[in-house]
């Protein structure tokens, strides 16, 4: 039994919480989470929906000759953005009488906070996970007779090379069945980074093909929609983050996260803006069950040609915008199930968990600190006579640059 002086505090228990969250989410301690440094300047703390704008710098414009040319510095200029808003409330219920106050931070830690915080800890890497999924473009399928298990992650690591995506901090999580398919038994594929080796505890599987390979059972199996094939550009000339697409029937289901090419819409070089002469990838953001013959999908990356009437557009990502009837040719089959896994580099993602205030009439406590905010509370209910204590946690996601991401799928069916 704990001495006075060692009794348990909602402070001794917060902090060791915020530990334990962070140690058991591979996901979330692999992304940025600097931004959680914007939403730290309030002191009051934060509610459902509040938000940050994260500036995504421009690919700049290389201009030929001497002479210096205005439109060129304009475009270079043109900074894209995207939200990160903190709208993941997630809290754990724990049990923390006057009984658990005497018991020692080892004991409590062992019966109760334990199981308590590795549940919320899967739960919000498994929420972020799948945001982030849906949210990424590029994406190769292993092939049934590979030449070396490691093969699609060497496309993985082209494709991110394409985007310009750093070489530093790379990572590839994935599931104990993908991690199975791949590790052979001598484990002579795979080099190990102490580094890396000492932060991710449990999971770590060594370094390949530039990435950090880290099991994870937090990514969720996708499924296609039912309908793949068929499916036509629905007026020429679309740019932007929406397409307008036919070849549909009233009730076709097309899902979030569903990837497919458009015929004669290649990507380009970030800089050069000279073609690579592949197909540029696309991915649905929002699910879409049409109610005719045409429908329109939200996409990302947006299509943005290197010239529209012949003049120069910033950040260009394909060399023309798609013609009228142009087919799109969706990775998978209808309905199909694709076990993935991710490859990306850290700064692809951003992350935040944001400070909340302990509730009038309760006692608690809140750890905050640059990586991790989370709240500890007990609040009785006189009425009724019953006491409760909760952890609480309030987060956010945001895909700040998805092509610097790639799904490595299985099909399963």
């Amino acid at each position: 039994m704990a001495t006075d002086n060692k009794i348990l505090t909602h402070a001794k228990i917060a902090k060791e919480a915020a530990a334990m969250l962070i140690e058991e989410s591979q996901f979330i301690k692999s992304i940025n989470r600097n931004r959680e440094e914007e939403f730290a300047k309030s002191i009051d703390g934060y509610k459902i929906g509040d938000t940050v704008t994260i500036k995504v710098p421009p690919v700049p414009v290389v201009t030929d000759g001497d002479v210096y040319n205005a439109e060129d510095a304009k475009l270079n200029a043109k900074e894209e953005s995207v939200k990160l808003t903190v709208d993941i409330p997630k809290h754990v219920g724990l049990k923390f009488g006057s009984a658990e106050k005497q018991l020692s931070l080892d004991s409590f830690k062992e019966r109760f906070l334990t199981p308590a915080v590795r549940s919320l800890a899967t739960t919000i890497d498994a929420a972020f996970l799948k945001r982030a999924i849906i949210s990424v473009n590029n994406m190769t399928l292993i092939g049934g007779s590979e030449v070396s298990p490691l093969a699609p992650f060497g496309r993985a690591r082209q494709m991110m090379a394409k985007a310009l995506a750093s070489n530093e901090k790379r990572f590839a999580l994935l599931s104990s069945g993908l991690t199975n398919s791949i590790v052979d038994n001598s484990g002579t594929l795979f080099n190990p980074t102490t580094e890396i080796a000492t932060q991710y505890k449990e999971g770590y599987i060594g370094r390949a093909r530039g990435f950090e390979f880290i099991e994870s059972e937090h990514i969720f199996v996708f499924q296609n929609g039912t309908k793949t094939t068929g499916i036509t550009v629905s007026g020429a000339n679309q740019t932007g983050g929406k397409l307008v697409v036919g070849g549909l029937t009233n009730g076709d289901v097309i899902k979030a996260g569903s990837v497919f090419t458009i015929a004669g819409v290649n990507q380009v070089h970030p800089l050069t803006r000279i073609t690579y002469g592949t197909p540029m990838q696309f991915v649905v953001l929002e699910d879409v069950t049409a109610g005719g013959a045409t429908a329109e999908l939200k996409i990302y990356p947006e299509i943005k040609p290197t010239l529209l009437s012949a003049v120069k557009q910033a950040n260009a990502l394909v060399d023309v915008s798609p013609a009228n009837s142009a087919s799109l040719t969706f990775v998978g089959t209808a309905n199909q199930v694709i076990e993935q896994a991710l490859c990306f580099q850290k700064n692809a993602f951003a992350g935040a968990f944001v400070p909340q205030a302990v509730l009038a009439g309760c006692e608690g406590y809140t750890f905050n600190t640059e990586s991790i905010a989370l709240r500890v509370q007990t609040g009785g209910d006189w009425v009724n006579n019953y006491e409760g204590t909760r952890i609480d946690v309030l987060c956010g996601f945001g895909t700040v640059r998805g092509n610097h991401a790639v799904r490595v799928g299985r099909a399963l069916t």
